[in-house]
């Protein structure tokens, strides 16, 4: 917990976050969620401030009373379409609140617009993906790679491709959250790009998920700190007891009909692996149950649950990404069930699967050293339960939500609230 005495001199923070959806629509909704729950069952005064735009479906959707923690919500109706308006309405629901320092989480290009607006209050900004990195989306994927031009190295060919990316979208009136954010915030304009730089100078501290990322924020590194994500409730995984003549299980979760997660690479590997033997089946998340044919099993959609109930089943889980995985939750829950993980040797990934000790790290879409690394884990029941029990204690000691928020946000929070109370008093500002 926060010392005794900042909390008694009023500590308020503020969250801002301007796609915030729950039921969740993705992985940033349910990080942010349960950082927001540790902090508040710490003790410490917060509400989250969901930005809600009128015509965008998904975006903002949320009721208070649904989450276990204080929530305001910000009406953009749907005739606001300059972020001048947009980010007015958020900072004077912010400042009506006197906190003493800002968490804005996501958001696409207005993050800098409101992070300028907001520059009045110690500011940390969480970035979940390549959103800051790459004006076209948060995959920073370009021609079937991941691409190596970065908004900041690469300002006007960013731009260019971003406009060129959005642009049928954009004529269609059919916007999706990145378009209507794209245009509000006139991140088409050469003159963006000084806007993104001014709202990294007026941040206390970035959040990035992996040291890659941390990396890529060339003269703006000193200013990111690396927190990965977390896993809720992994107890809850156990493996089940299986006979050794069983048919072994390497399984594929998450959103596999996603090109970018890699189940093309895992298939040309079963394809090497059948030729060598016959005692497993491969099982992997996608939607279309039709695809399955020979050892290859597509279970259909899966609610988390039940994806979970998989993990328990499987012997081996196979983490195939071929772009750069900010962070790789697949991989931390496979783990937390006591699976080996084969991995691509790529973005989060590399800071979560210790390679020889919780599983194997193969370079991405290369299905021969993946079938190699399986075929060593498919004779080896001994090698398995090996790995399986040292990444789990990894996972259990590493990323559930709670060790996060202690080891990571609350250390974090303290120092800036102290930097804060040195330079400016611990008086909410004006």
């Amino acid at each position: 917990m926060l010392t005794e005495i900042t909390i008694q001199q009023g500590t308020r923070i503020a969250l801002v976050d301007l796609l915030f959806a729950w039921p969740p629509n993705g992985g940033a909704d349910v990080d942010l969620y349960h950082v927001a729950k540790e902090l508040s069952e710490q003790g410490i005064p917060l509400t989250l401030f969901v930005v809600q735009f009128e015509g965008i479906a998904g975006r903002g959707q949320v009721c208070p009373a649904d989450l276990p923690f204080p929530v305001e919500l910000i009406s953009i109706p749907k005739n606001t379409k300059h972020h001048h308006a947009i980010t007015a309405r958020i900072r004077n629901a912010v400042d009506a609140w006197k906190p003493n320092a800002v968490f804005l989480t996501h958001g696409y290009a207005l993050k800098a617009h409101v992070a300028l607006a907001l520059a009045h209050y110690p500011l940390i900004s969480r970035y979940y993906a390549h959103e800051l990195l790459c004006a076209r989306n948060a995959h920073r994927f370009k021609e079937n790679a991941p691409c190596s031009f970065n908004y900041f190295s690469h300002p006007q060919e960013c731009r260019q491709c971003a406009l060129t990316h959005l642009r049928s979208e954009i004529k269609s009136h059919e916007r999706q959250a990145w378009a209507q954010d794209y245009l509000a915030a006139e991140a088409y304009q050469k003159e963006y790009y000084i806007t993104a730089g001014k709202a990294l100078d007026a941040m206390t501290c970035i959040i990035v998920s992996n040291e890659t990322l941390k990396l890529e924020l060339g003269e703006y590194q000193h200013k990111a700190v690396v927190i990965p994500g977390g896993i809720d409730t992994p107890q809850a995984i156990q493996e089940q007891e299986k006979p050794a003549t069983h048919t072994k299980t390497i399984y594929m979760a998450g959103r596999v009909d996603d090109p970018l997660k890699g189940l093309d690479v895992l298939l040309e590997a079963n394809t090497l692996l059948k030729k060598k033997r016959n005692d497993f089946q491969v099982v992997a998340t996608h939607f279309d149950p039709r695809l399955s044919k020979g050892n290859f099993v597509a279970t259909g959609w899966l609610s988390h649950k039940e994806a979970l109930q998989y993990y328990a089943a499987a012997d081996i889980c196979v983490v195939p990404s071929i772009w750069q995985e900010p962070f790789g939750l697949v991989a931390v829950e496979a783990m937390a069930a006591g699976l080996p993980v084969c991995a691509s040797h790529i973005g989060g990934l590399r800071d979560i699967v210790v390679h020889g000790e919780t599983g194997y790290l193969f370079p991405p879409g290369d299905p021969v050293a993946l079938a190699d690394f399986l075929d060593t884990l498919l004779t080896d029941s001994a090698l398995r339960a090996t790995l399986g029990a040292a990444g789990r204690k990894r996972a259990l000691s590493l990323y559930t939500w709670k060790n996060i928020v202690k080891k990571h946000y609350l250390p974090l929070l303290k120092d800036i609230l102290v930097q804060s109370h040195t330079n400016k008093g611990m008086q909410p500002h004006e």
